[in-house]
């Protein structure tokens, strides 16, 4: 009998196993869907996976070239606008964020 086992758990698995851009596109895809609906937990639990899935926010950060305390900050924080700015900056997403995200960041 096959063991079932949760989504994001097979996710995590996946995009362990996966280069590190397989994980970026992930998450281009996932800010794309948040600059269309406007669901922040969805960008927010995304953010997590790929984090998580790549072995925590420091080892993503290095893989990324990323500052390791950002990233850590807005996974702690659970901070929609700080995850879409970070994915945003990311190398090889080439994702678009609107100016008004940018200065919600600058604000808080």
């Amino acid at each position: 009998m096959r063991k079932m086992r949760r989504y994001r758990d097979f996710l995590i698995e996946e995009l362990a196993d996966a280069e590190i851009e397989e994980t970026l596109s992930y998450l281009q895809v996932s800010l794309e869907e948040y600059q269309k609906d406007g669901y922040g937990d969805v960008l927010y639990i995304a953010y997590e996976t790929a984090i998580k899935a790549q072995g925590g926010a420091r080892e993503f950060a290095r893989k990324t070239h990323s500052n390791p305390q950002d990233v850590a900050n807005a996974l702690s924080n659970k901070d929609e606008t700080l995850i879409a700015n970070i994915i945003a900056q990311l190398p090889a997403t080439q994702c678009e964020i609107s100016e008004t995200e940018k200065l919600q960041t600058v604000k808080t």
